[in-house]
């Protein structure tokens, strides 16, 4: 260690060319970095609706698909609208009342249930299918362009509008609420810290973290749109205190020193382990992550861990040389520290400990209760504001048509009797509107060779015969979960291998996915926690104390939504456990430790106490606040739901972690003084009782 402190101070000018360097190299590799849109594809490819989505594309050519709503349009003005979309690249069929009816007959002369479908109201609805996924940038650009021959002919609807959207928001988002969240945490350091520069430094610092982090992103073949989202506010958020530890002890150590440089020395080598611990606590809480099945938490966990690795490199190599190159600015830029003292509020808590225990004890079990209870939901369309253009359009489509909700169920290729009479069976089925196969176009007795080819490449591949359902149901829910069921065991009667597939389908194989990973990533990061603050520690006590704290705060956390009736986005419901409490759990950690410290010079529980809440008020209120505040932009600014929700949990965890820490950590540190006694190596003996 020393020989690499050593190192740190003597070639200043190798580690700043070092990471000009490598940041330049991360930010080019940045520009290459995929953004994957299709939560589907972090579902086990094995899954029965993942399978059928695959053959769907591969034997059927069909990825995405859309409606589009025209209205008070003649046929003729349709037609022309649609040769026009018919030639833009990815779409693979364009289909519409023109399809399947001749557009030139009366219209009471049309067929009832073909006119039900494609008519209503003086609205024509037109179902586009494309050769690409919805989420493909062909797709994407397929949805531009439908909406640019349209103008204010027609809206766009469906699973690729839905896509598009999620992508023009989130990377126009992006860039305000980033700008936004740098302002606040800037305010929030200028008040805390002592000087105008050092907040600057810590910017430079972690800011180069952040674009390695970007930059290394590179090594996975994509990274989803929720972790490309909020990654860096929460990279920058959970990791600016370890560059606070730092700058703190390196002013004491000058003090002590009058070389500026022996002082750096020393504070790296005492910040070190504190900062390396901290760290770690973070880490396992985004690496519990990764035994979700929903591989989107190995996604989100990966690139998070991966940020605070780089954060803590930084603050450990960079920012010591940044610190000692404008030492003198540092000090001639000073200025009087704005938060307020916790002298007062310190012996208030610890004249109320029980009090405040009782209180913590009383809330934390209607807290459990409740947020084992909180429900959450899935469907992309929840995710975008209720005022994007996808969303506008299919509530249009949905009053004029049902909910255009359709699923593709898959069959073995050859029985057409078998096909007919399931066909049939299905339309029975609640919520089902119609179902079309190639056997309900044409009879079963017109022999292969009469049936016109394009009827036959709509419908049967090389394996397989594609039946179409349109649900009357929301995408997700209860209802539709019902509907779901029946159809599967309708198919089960009449084949043993076959594949359902479409939003539907996916949403349902995703609740059964993840319905324990909650529970898995809850137990995975308590264990890895609390195993590091018991090395940490040197204690078996502790590490329960300080876990339980931290998840108390997390109950809380969850029960307010349920309290207040709110449904929760699955990935937001999944891991703000771990996030919480890796990311908050640091302020217990610093707590206890200079609780001890405190102890062993007073030798008094309440007053160590209380000499503690003064040491640590600051830095602990600095630290949730940043957090609080960096994620608080995110959901002040975004109207994607699901970052707006998890940035909000975020934020409100820090603050509840904070208060519980201060406010009940410390009367259950005074009232398990002997049992802690016992279980920790080298844990304070005192003489008095402590005022008990």
């Amino acid at each position: 260690m020393l020989n690499l402190t050593n190192f740190i101070v003597k070639q200043k000018k190798l580690i700043i060319f070092l990471y000009i360097i490598l940041s330049l190299l991360a930010f080019i590799g940045s520009r290459f970095v995929e953004v994957n849109y299709d939560l589907s594809l972090y579902l086990p490819q094995s899954l029965n609706s993942i399978e059928g989505k695959n053959i769907l594309e591969e034997e059927f050519g069909i990825g995405g698909t859309a409606y589009v709503l025209i209205k008070d349009e003649s046929f003729n003005e349709i037609e022309n609208l649609i040769k026009d979309i018919e030639t833009i690249a990815g779409i693979k069929e364009v289909i519409w009342l023109g399809t399947v009816e001749d557009i030139f007959k009366p219209e009471d002369f049309m067929d009832e249930n073909i006119k039900k479908e494609f008519l209503s109201e003086n609205s024509n609805l037109i179902q586009i299918h494309f050769s690409n996924p919805n989420d493909s940038l062909e797709t994407v650009e397929g949805v531009e362009e439908i909406q640019n021959i349209l103008g204010e002919k027609g809206v766009v609807g469906g699973p690729a509008a839905v896509s598009k959207d999620l992508q023009y928001i989130t990377s126009k988002e992006v860039i305000y609420y980033s700008l936004v969240a740098f302002v606040i945490i800037s305010i929030i350091l200028f008040l805390s810290l002592e000087s105008f520069i050092e907040p600057i430094l810590f910017f430079i610092a972690i800011g180069v973290a952040i674009i390695l982090n970007m930059g290394t992103n590179i090594v996975f073949d994509n990274i989803s749109y929720t972790t490309h989202s909020v990654a860096a506010i929460i990279q920058l958020a959970v990791s600016m205190d370890y560059s606070i530890f730092l700058l703190h002890r390196y002013m004491e150590e000058k003090e002590n020193h009058r070389d500026n440089n022996q002082a750096m020395i020393v504070a790296i080598e005492k910040t070190f382990n504190s900062v390396l611990s901290s760290s770690m606590t973070t880490v396992a809480g985004f690496l519990a992550l990764i035994v979700m099945k929903y591989t989107i938490g190995r996604d989100i966990g990966l690139v998070l861990a991966k940020g605070v690795l780089f954060s803590l490199i930084s603050v450990m190599t960079l920012l010591p040389v940044l610190i000692l190159l404008f030492d003198k600015a540092i000090e001639k830029y000073k200025h009087k520290v704005f938060l307020p003292s916790f002298n007062k509020l310190a012996n208030f808590i610890i004249r109320r400990k029980y009090v405040l225990l009782i209180i913590g004890i009383i809330i934390a079990i209607p807290s459990y209760l409740a947020q084992s209870n909180v429900k959450y939901y899935y469907a992309n369309e929840k995710v975008l504001p209720e005022t994007s253009d996808s969303n506008m359009a299919i509530r249009e489509i949905n009053q004029l048509f049902s909910n255009k909700n359709q699923l593709a169920l898959l069959l073995p290729k050859g029985d057409k009797l078998k096909e007919n009479q399931l066909t049939e069976e299905l339309k029975n089925i609640e919520g089902v509107g119609d179902v079309k196969g190639m056997y309900s176009m044409v009879d079963i007795v017109i022999p292969e060779t009469f049936i016109p080819e394009d009827v036959k490449e709509n419908f049967q591949s090389k394996n397989y015969s594609l039946i179409n359902i349109n649900l009357n149901l929301p995408m997700e829910g209860d209802i539709t979960k019902d509907s779901l069921n029946q159809i599967k065991t309708k198919v089960s009667n009449y084949y043993d291998k076959w594949y359902l597939t479409g939003e539907s389908a996916i949403y349902s194989d995703l609740q059964e996915t993840t319905a324990k990973d909650f529970r898995n990533v809850s137990i995975l990061s308590i264990v890895l926690i609390t195993s590091i603050i018991l090395i940490a520690f040197k204690s078996i006590s502790i590490p329960i104390i300080l876990v339980f704290i931290i998840e108390l705060g997390i109950w809380i956390n969850l029960a307010i939504p349920y309290i207040q009736g709110k449904i929760l986005n699955f990935i937001s419901f999944i891991i703000i456990g771990a996030i919480q409490l890796g990311a908050t759990v640091d302020y217990a950690i610093l707590f206890t430790s200079r609780y001890r410290e405190n102890l062993e010079k007073i030798n008094d529980r309440n007053k160590a106490a209380i000499e503690t809440i003064v040491d640590t008020g600051r830095p602990i209120l600095t630290s949730a606040l940043i957090l609080f505040t960096g994620t608080f932009s995110v959901y002040l600014i975004t109207s994607m739901t699901n970052a707006k929700e998890l940035t909000l949990l975020i934020g409100r965890g820090a603050i509840i972690s904070l208060i519980l820490v201060l406010m009940v950590l410390p009367s259950l540190l005074i009232i398990f003084h002997k049992v802690i006694s016992i279980s920790t190596i080298n844990w304070p003996k005192i003489n008095n009782t402590g005022g008990e």
